[in-house]
């Protein structure tokens, strides 16, 4: 988290200001004129902006981090379409043509990056399959290594019981 943190502000702030820089100089200078409670909301609603932001770079680092990226781009998929909706149904947001188009586009790449993820991670199941049945040897091994007793002399080990 610490070492995404300071390059995602990086970026950020560079854009926003070229963004919205002349805005945010208008509204500091409207500010001045206004009551502390116009002022107490402004910085409440960039302080609760920065905590979603926060709050969503750390449950996808926890995502990742437990599953896979697989889970995370089934995810990403979910929030487009809801952020989609909310936006047509409540902001009463268009969709063009080249919207919808776009939309299709972006979904279709992540659909397919899904399903070639998940055929990856189906072929390497053997492997961890394999993985199990070696542990479960080398487990045995060790039960039957208490069997073999070392005689009287320290550098000699038995092979068997019937040594």
């Amino acid at each position: 988290m610490y070492y995404v943190q300071p390059w995602m502000l990086a970026v950020i702030i560079p854009l926003a200001g070229i963004r919205e820089g002349q805005q945010l100089l208008h509204e500091l200078y409207l500010l001045k004129k206004k009551s502390y409670a116009h002022i107490n909301y402004h910085i409440g609603m960039f302080g609760s902006s920065a905590l979603l932001a926060f709050a969503l770079e750390f449950s996808e680092f926890l995502l990742v981090s437990s599953t896979s990226s697989l889970t995370l781009s089934v995810s990403g998929i979910f929030k487009e379409v809801v952020m989609l909706y909310l936006a047509v149904e409540y902001n009463n947001n268009q969709l063009n043509t080249l919207n919808i188009v776009g939309l299709v586009i972006c979904l279709t790449g992540i659909i397919f990056h899904c399903i070639l993820k998940f055929h990856a991670l189906q072929k390497e199941k053997p492997v961890n399959t394999d993985l199990v049945v070696t542990e479960r040897l080398l487990l045995r091994r060790m039960e039957s290594a208490d069997e073999w007793s070392v005689d009287g002399d320290s550098n000699t080990r038995r092979t068997s019981l019937d040594d």
